[in-house]
């Protein structure tokens, strides 16, 4: 036979099946690289044996020999002709009799077929959607999302979750939270900890940002308890957020900040490496993930995660937002650190000062319920001697760290902080 005809319609050797085939009857192997072995690469007889094999596995869970599959072959097949089964018999001889690779070469030949026979499959949903077919749109983004999955190693996926009963009660402790340096938000809620995910939503002009910078940077925050904080900002230029910490660490407003700018930067040192900030305007979820593996965060600020850029197709923008959501929770969880989202609030919130989350921006996209925490900063409307109104009120609508829901007053002062 020639070597162009001992190739199967996707272009594989025969003694490469065979090879693979043989690799596949241990037990430990099998296990390791079943999610990637696609029946496509087999030629048909070979397929019946793959899935004998698998079948033997799941049901044995040892190293199998050709004799076990011969055996499970002809009870599982009993009304096979005669034919088939010399010809069964005859490519499991084949494969008895083939060389068999090092399992680390085996796993490498699974892994580059399982990808050219995922793109084979990405290519043709392409050709479809070119001729007409919008609707394998949706099958194409989920295919590569398949090829990213796939190519994680399996000593990547990480161990179990420990019975260690010590660890399990110090990851459930408020001691393995960052407090809040606002004394009464800290009394009910206490604090947000690694893998943990907040939403904090206001109107515009209202402090949402100050927010989060108060919580890092003012005396008590989370860079003084030794936090390392990341804020990424793609509203408005973080020079000015910048600003905002010095302001908030020195306790002091911004005309006197402007008459003694060294002071104040010399005694903002004290915390500003563990306060890290970086504009991010058109950054997507891939380079807003390489960040936070680069600077190892314990708290992550996103003002504000609904302008993040994310890819794939969407019907509609809730469903893109949901998304955008989901993915930063899964971030929180991946990367171990507490997560803080900053949005806006919509219409509905203007002038008042008991909010609830229905009254986020798209509240209906499904933000919500990804949120562990989510905290709406409400305020009066404008008052008739157009004196700026420090008070605000912060509504917690939900809560699932530590139970409390209500309002808690505060007030925004000129140096950024918030106090009671």
């Amino acid at each position: 036979m020639s070597t162009v005809e001992a190739r199967n319609n996707k272009g594989i050797l025969t003694p490469m099946q065979q090879s693979l085939l043989k690799s596949l009857l241990s037990s430990e192997f099998y296990q390791q690289n079943r999610a990637r072995v696609k029946t496509s690469i087999f030629d048909e007889m070979y397929t019946k044996m793959y899935k004998t094999i698998g079948q033997a596995h799941d049901k044995y869970g040892h190293d199998l020999s050709s004799a076990d599959i011969s055996a499970l072959w002809a009870v599982n097949n009993s009304t096979a002709t005669r034919a088939e089964h010399e010809v069964f018999q005859d490519a499991l001889t084949q494969v008895d009799a083939s060389t068999a690779v090092s399992l680390d070469v085996a796993k490498d030949v699974i892994e580059k077929l399982w990808v050219q026979e995922t793109c084979r499959e990405i290519a043709q949903l392409s050709l479809n959607a070119s001729e007409g077919s919008m609707d394998v749109m949706a099958k194409i983004y989920a295919k590569i999302e398949q090829v990213k999955i796939g190519l994680v190693e399996e000593d990547d996926l990480g161990d179990p979750v420990t019975d260690d009963i010590y660890e399990l009660l110090a990851s459930a402790s408020d001691a393995a939270r960052w407090p809040f340096n606002i004394e009464t938000l800290s009394r009910h809620v206490y604090g947000i900890g690694p893998s943990e995910f907040a939403i904090v939503f206001a109107r515009p002009e209202t402090g949402k940002s100050s927010f989060g910078v108060s919580l890092a940077a003012a005396p008590g925050g989370w860079c003084q308890q030794g936090a390392r904080v990341l804020m990424l900002g793609n509203e408005e230029s973080m020079k000015r957020t910048r600003l905002r910490a010095i302001q908030a660490w020195n306790g002091w407003e911004p005309k006197e900040v402007e008459a003694s700018p060294e002071e104040a930067v010399a005694r903002f040192a004290a915390i500003k490496d563990r306060f890290i900030m970086k504009d991010v305007q058109e950054w997507d979820f891939t380079k807003v993930d390489r960040y936070i593996t680069r600077f190892k965060p314990d708290i992550v600020i996103i003002d504000q995660l609904d302008k993040v850029n994310i890819d794939g197709t969407y019907n509609s923008s809730h469903e893109k937002l949901r998304e955008v959501y989901r993915r930063a929770r899964e971030m929180a969880k991946r990367h171990e650190c507490a997560l803080i989202a900053v949005s806006q609030a919509s219409a509905d919130a203007a002038g008042r000062t008991r909010l609830d989350f229905s009254m986020m921006e798209n509240s209906k996209t499904g933000k919500a319920a990804e949120a562990d925490l989510i905290i709406g900063i409400g305020k009066h409307g404008q008052s008739e001697d157009d004196e700026p109104d420090t008070m605000r009120f912060l509504n917690v609508s939900k809560n699932k760290l530590s139970g409390y829901h209500g309002v808690i007053p505060c007030n925004l002062m000129k140096n950024g902080r918030y106090v009671v």
